[in-house]
């Protein structure tokens, strides 16, 4: 099976995954706060407690809604790279399928590990979270990824 690496002159993975970590926050926090799993102003000062554990206020929404951009920039950006490496940039409906439910796992471990929140127990929480990360994250960072501008190169 070829692989594919980016030609040097076709628009950077990095700019494609600032943009699709854009579109994939708005979409999964929009998600989140239509079905009730998230609240403004507390979901982004819970966010910002993982760092700043006593944040509170006007100050700690705005460090709250910047993390968040932040870590899904960082994650798009990840799914960029290891997705053209492993093939999965010209199959979105798998590669997002993966992403999401990897991402959200780990976010899952992280937030468990920092003693934020338990794990999801009732199918309803895992439900939702699943939706939020796959449907309304993964899917999105993966197909605006695969129709991102770029020049495939075979790769040996």
């Amino acid at each position: 099976m070829a692989r594919y690496m980016t030609h040097p002159a076709a628009r950077s993975l990095v700019a494609g995954g600032v943009i699709a970590g854009i579109i994939g926050a708005v979409l999964m926090h929009g998600f989140l706060f239509a079905v009730g799993m998230a609240h403004f102003p507390a979901t982004y000062e819970w966010i910002a407690s993982a760092f700043l554990p006593h944040a509170t206020g006007e100050r700690a929404v705005w460090f709250g809604i910047g993390m968040h951009f932040a870590i899904a920039i960082v994650a798009a950006t990840l799914y960029a790279y290891a997705a053209q490496v492993t093939g999965l940039m010209g199959r979105p409906l798998l590669g997002g399928l993966i992403f999401g439910i990897v991402t959200n796992g780990v976010m899952d471990v992280l937030v468990h590990a920092r003693g934020l929140a338990p794990f999801p127990t009732t199918w309803h929480d895992i439900g939702l979270g699943l939706v939020a990360h796959v449907v309304f994250f993964g899917v999105p960072v993966a197909l605006y990824l695969s129709r991102y501008e770029r020049v495939p190169i075979p790769w040996v």
